[in-house]
């Protein structure tokens, strides 16, 4: 029965109906805790809403969630979300908040916005730099005031920690632990206690399966594994056929919502210093 439950809990979310997007990894702001790698490719509209075409002709395509990069940076990036809008596709867009093209956007309430913030003021700031906090708040206000859902996405550190119970507006919060073997050495950034994560996460918030399209074209089975699974341009089913063939190893497992990646699980297996992904979930339990 626990196994048909757990391979009953991956089917119910039917993951392939919902994906996410990277269409470029520049940004506007020079984050000291950014850990995206910044190159120069783009994924242009064209290129998206053919997959996306492509894709809906197998799967129900039902929700998408951009991310970047700052993807109010493109100069067409509110166009394609209309399209997607008026595809009835329910759109996330994960955003730092300091673009503000709200007014373009034709659907808000079927748009949530993810608005990363690090902390309060002094430390968002000293990460973002000066004057980004009260940029992003503002944002977020005008984002409310038009009928978007707006959700935080708070990263937590050692130095904001004791301030995540601080909200933006009473709004929901989603909280990113800082992973110090993600970021560069010379910042020498002390990790969260077993404690501090303890806290914050559970063994039912690691792992995901999610398709993710990368600015390069490549399809990989999250956001954060960059190992491609398949290209852009490869035919849809030989994709799913490819993306399937990762359940198996989850499938035997009842520890977590599963990872594409059994070595991997969210980055935790590295900072952690563990050996596998039971470990991760053992030690925080």
């Amino acid at each position: 029965m626990q196994k048909e439950n757990r391979t009953q809990r991956i089917n119910q979310a039917k993951i392939r109906e919902n994906i996410y997007i990277s269409p470029l990894e520049k940004c506007n702001l020079a984050c000291k805790l950014c850990y995206t790698h910044k190159h120069n490719n783009i994924l242009s509209n064209a290129k998206i809403l053919n997959f996306i075409k492509r894709y809906k002709k197998y799967i129900n395509l039902k929700s998408i969630i951009f991310c970047g990069g700052e993807v109010f940076l493109l100069p067409k990036f509110t166009q394609l979300i209309n399209k997607l809008l008026a595809q009835k596709i329910f759109i996330t867009i994960i955003t730092n908040g300091t673009i503000d093209k709200l007014n373009e956007i034709n659907d808000p309430k079927n748009c949530q916005l993810l608005v990363s913030f690090d902390g309060p003021q002094p430390i968002h700031d000293q990460n973002r730099g000066p004057g980004n906090f009260q940029k992003s708040k503002k944002f977020v206000k005008h984002a409310l005031d038009l009928g978007f859902p707006v959700e935080i996405m708070y990263l937590v550190t050692p130095q904001s920690y004791k301030y995540r119970r601080s909200t933006i507006y009473d709004l929901k919060t989603n909280f990113v632990t800082l992973k110090t073997t993600s970021f560069d050495k010379s910042l020498q950034n002390k990790p969260l206690t077993i404690k501090q994560i303890k806290t914050i996460k559970s063994k039912f918030n690691f792992g995901c399966f999610q398709l993710s399209l990368q600015s390069t074209g490549d399809i990989t089975p999250c956001c954060e594994i960059l190992t491609p699974l398949a290209k852009i341009t490869d035919p849809v089913p030989q994709i799913i056929k490819n993306y399937k063939k990762l359940f198996d190893t989850c499938l035997k497992c009842q520890k977590c919502l599963g990872c594409p990646a059994s070595n991997f699980l969210c980055g935790y297996i590295k900072e952690l210093s563990v050996k596998n992904c039971q470990q991760v979930v053992k030690l925080l339990q």
